[in-house]
């Protein structure tokens, strides 16, 4: 099975449990073991480890997280751990937060430009991707010099690209034609 259908799997069975018991709560104690994974290799060396047993794993995974992590957040580790499917725990995590998303009427979009964006310009910009969306609008900014000058938007599958460097290629790809 396809690694995005498994973690697919998985993220929807924790999310309409969450549903039921506490959304954001269980939302952040996700990212906070994932954080904790990403960022300390002990952590993951036990989680991941094949030589390491399933009990072991349990055990000390269930030490480290004892006073951090609510039990259904602890039980889906177990669960992760007991069909083997701990490595999919990052991309598990993504789903979650993305069906989070959706059922807060969020997107998320991300923003690329040569320069930061003023208030004003971030204001307008959230307002018009709010209006075109229909949703609460996330705004995950980069500055990218090498764009030279516009905005390049991202939101899912959807990209739109009105910089400065995309439309110089555009120039030099009709002019290779022509």
């Amino acid at each position: 099975m396809l690694k995005g259908a498994i973690a697919q799997r998985y993220a929807q069975a924790l999310f309409e449990l969450a549903v039921q018991e506490n959304l954001d709560g269980i939302e952040a104690e996700l990212q906070e073991l994932v954080q904790c994974v990403e960022q300390n290799a002990e952590v993951a060396h036990v989680l991941y480890h094949p030589h390491i047993s399933l009990s072991e794993k349990k055990d000390l995974m269930n030490k480290i997280f004892a006073g951090e992590l609510s039990v259904t957040v602890r039980n889906f580790l177990n669960l992760l751990i007991d069909r083997r499917r701990q490595n999919y725990l990052l991309e598990i995590a993504r789903v979650f937060a993305r069906l989070a998303d959706e059922a807060r009427n969020i997107v998320e979009a991300k923003v690329a430009s040569a320069i930061p964006l003023s208030e004003t310009q971030e204001q307008r910009l959230h307002q018009e991707l709010a209006r075109m969306t229909g949703k609460n609008v996330r705004m995950v900014k980069e500055v990218r010099p090498e764009l030279i000058g516009g905005v390049m938007i991202q939101i899912g599958d959807r990209v739109m690209d009105g910089t400065v460097a995309f439309k110089l290629q555009r120039i030099r790809q009709s002019l290779s034609h022509a």
